[in-house]
């Protein structure tokens, strides 16, 4: 189960993000989105890399059947 949060992150992430990126598009603070981007990292679901200052976000082949087989 993943929630409405992490669902949306998953979602969002057919196209790479920032943390803040994310935070705007969802209505949710940076520690919120930063958070939920961990769970979804540990899960396997999505990559991070950092570039510069910013943490970019993108999907895995795993997070995208997830999203592909849960719509």
């Amino acid at each position: 189960m993943l929630g409405r949060t992490r669902l949306g992150i998953l979602l969002l992430l057919a196209e790479e993000h920032t943390t803040s990126g994310l935070a705007r598009r969802l209505g949710v603070s940076n520690a919120t989105a930063s958070a939920h981007t961990a769970a979804l990292r540990g899960a396997g679901l999505i990559t991070t890399v950092r570039a510069g200052r910013a943490v970019l976000h993108r999907r895995t082949a795993l997070g995208g059947l997830l999203v592909r087989h849960g719509s």
